[in-house]
């Protein structure tokens, strides 16, 4: 038999003897009044919901820069895609052969015609360069690469006929110069089929060609390559691919 002498009611209470110590019925008491009255429940909801909010949060600001991103990749490629469509037609210009082209025959050869469509041609291989140098696209920018390879393999050639290369890359045209190229000359170098207009052309049509393959695997997410032409694959950059399954 217990005497209530001996029964320790500060251990029963939680006290020990010392404040702060045990496990108090009394603090038992409070935690299951809490619970009954649904104020532990709220807690655990607003505890929990503010983290979901967060993480919610956190996809959708995800979600924008993957967008964003898709956005301006795509917006930079379409740039490069109607950029070099431009060059390929005035590039077809110089170089064509037929019977009313500009350089079908000698007698009827018009210098200054010729200066407009070259000149044209001179400022949409520029544009052109500008546009691959707005973009990351590896892809893009190696197929631009032929374009620049052939320009400093024909330096000398192009600088008979008043076309020089800058610093930069790009073609600039020297009008007096141009016009008082020999005939032949400036047919070679840009009015046949091995012409460098026509070297030019068909490189820029590679160009417009891979532009618009890069533009349809432009997203983080999308294609294997990504939007610069990377493996970043269908992974994105931090393998949010596979955090979606835990």
């Amino acid at each position: 038999m217990v005497r209530l002498s001996s029964f320790n009611y500060g251990s029963f209470f939680g006290s020990s003897g010392r404040s702060g110590y045990g496990n108090s019925i009394l603090s038992n008491i409070s935690q299951l009044s809490s619970i009954r009255s649904g104020a532990y429940t709220k807690a655990l909801k607003a505890y929990y919901g503010k983290n979901n909010s967060t993480n919610a949060t956190q996809k959708t600001t995800a979600l924008s820069r993957n967008n964003r991103l898709m956005y301006e990749g795509n917006s930079e490629l379409s740039v490069v895609s109607k950029e070099s469509s431009e060059l390929v037609a005035t590039a077809k210009k110089l170089s064509d052969t037929g019977k009313d082209s500009l350089f079908s025959n000698r007698e009827k050869y018009d210098a200054d015609a010729a200066y407009k469509v070259v000149s044209e041609f001179a400022s949409d291989y520029n544009d052109t360069l500008k546009a691959v140098g707005s973009t990351s696209n590896v892809a893009v920018k190696n197929a631009a690469n032929s374009m620049t390879r052939m320009s400093g393999i024909m330096t000398k050639s192009l600088g008979s006929i008043g076309i020089t290369i800058g610093s930069d890359g790009k073609i600039s045209v020297n009008e007096e110069t141009f016009k008082g190229a020999d005939f032949d000359k400036v047919k070679n170098v840009l009015g046949t089929n091995g012409s460098y207009a026509r070297i030019i052309g068909s490189s820029a049509q590679r160009l417009e060609s891979a532009a618009e393959q890069q533009s349809r695997y432009s997203g983080v997410n999308n294609g294997i390559y990504g939007r610069y032409g990377t493996s970043a694959g269908s992974y994105g950059y931090t393998g949010s691919s596979f955090n979606d399954w835990f």
